[in-house]
């Protein structure tokens, strides 16, 4: 009756307006579920300290409802004849697994990340399958060493959900420059476009990606030969000219040299998940075509050339430009959009994404996914969520690469 009526809102007790139980109420609330109810001879057990020798009126040991309502015969804090305590043990766990994780992010707000681990250490004695305690204890032996393997972290700033350094170089690398991809969650997909639907939710663990294309220079450097087509004094900043022309098989041949040259490896392509996740940079939204342009070398603003006397230009008149050239997104990866289309390791397959498109398909046969668009693309096609498929061995002017790599383990 308390639920349903206007004693809650009066914010009393029963006492308050009726005075004390007769003793057979301890909770006058009745917060106890109906199913917990005991009903027939289960309720006399329950009234036995109160007449030993059955009802005063009727000697009945097993009826004591006659005369009391089944509500008043329950006190919710005796523990029943018979009942576990296996809901309140577990219980106990969460809020001691609970206080220990609240102790622990308390103190990482301090930085004192020796006591914070102690903390995620005991949260995981009592959890010891949490996800969450793994993470945090990870976070703290990240701050307490945090020199990446195969990485020259560049500044004091870190992430918080991983504990590792956001912007890195690869120093054996000629000065590789990679950025972190924090892990999470997103949105992948769009409605707008038929190959990316349904939208649906896709986890990212953390990893490292390229903070430029890969450029002429460096795949020169790296695979011993340049085959782009647009390079030389032509274009400003030849050397920072991305790298294209290439095939997803060349692509594959580049990351079998990089693991090669560095200790530990870990290089790869991103999976088109990981790609549309860092181009997003937690953003739900896309820019417009309108401001595109602007933005991104797209077939709208990467002109080297004027068009003729009927306004028209041929696809020759178009190309690249340096890396680095437009603004940076917001978790700072520069032409994620526009400028050469990147190389995915994914399989084309209809959504939903698995992570078995991606690097551990890389021997299945099929076409592979594209991101990003180019320069030779219109503004309205250059989108987070676009998916173009193509074969792994073609090569195409417009199609370059960016590397990832794993975040290598101590």
């Amino acid at each position: 009756e308390w639920g349903i009526s206007s004693h809650v809102d009066a914010g009393t007790t029963c006492q308050g307006c009726h005075g004390p139980s007769t003793a057979h109420v301890a909770n006058e609330r009745n917060e106890i579920k109906p199913d917990r109810l005991p009903r027939g001879e289960a309720i006399a057990d329950l009234c036995s300290d109160c007449h030993e020798d059955g009802c005063p009126e009727t000697a009945s040991e097993t009826n004591c409802q006659t005369c009391h309502h089944v509500h008043a015969l329950v006190n919710p804090e005796r523990t029943e004849l018979g009942q576990d305590n296996r809901l309140k043990n577990l219980f106990d766990v969460w809020e001691n697994f609970r206080r220990a994780l609240a102790r622990g992010d308390h103190l990482v707000q301090q930085k004192e990340w020796q006591t914070a681990l102690s903390e995620f250490e005991e949260a995981l004695k009592i959890m010891p399958s949490s996800h969450i305690a793994q993470e945090r204890v990870q976070l703290c032996k990240r701050r307490l060493n945090p020199q990446v393997p195969g990485f020259r972290a560049v500044g004091e700033d870190f992430d918080p959900a991983s504990g590792l350094p956001r912007q890195v170089v690869v120093d054996s690398l000629g000065g590789l420059k990679m950025t972190l991809v924090p892990p999470g969650k997103f949105d992948i997909g769009s409605d707008s476009f038929e190959a990316s639907r349904p939208v649906h939710t896709v986890r990212v663990g953390a990893f490292y990606l390229g903070t430029f294309e890969v450029t002429q220079e460096q795949w020169t450097r790296w695979m011993g030969e340049n085959p782009s087509q647009h390079q030389g004094d032509k274009y400003a900043g030849p050397d920072q000219m991305p790298v294209e022309r290439v095939s997803w098989q060349d692509c594959q041949k580049l990351v079998a040299k990089l693991n090669q040259l560095v200790d530990g490896g870990g290089f790869r392509l991103p999976t088109e998940a990981e790609w549309e996740y860092a181009c997003r940079a937690g953003s739900t939204t896309a820019p417009s075509p309108s401001e595109l342009p602007e933005m991104a070398w797209v077939l709208e603003s990467s002109a080297y050339e004027k068009p003729n006397a009927e306004g028209l230009l041929g696809i020759s008149g178009y190309g690249p430009h340096p890396v680095g050239t437009r603004p940076a997104n917001a978790w700072g990866f520069f032409e994620m959009q526009g400028n050469v289309a990147e190389w995915c390791s994914s399989l084309s397959q209809p959504y939903p994404y698995g992570a078995g498109d991606g690097r551990e398909a890389l021997a299945q046969p099929g076409h592979r996914l594209i991101r990003g668009g180019s320069f030779a693309d219109a503004a309205d096609t250059v989108h987070p969520a676009f998916r173009h498929a193509e074969r792994p061995q073609r090569r195409y002017r417009w199609n370059g690469v960016r590397i990832a790599r794993s975040v290598p383990a101590k």
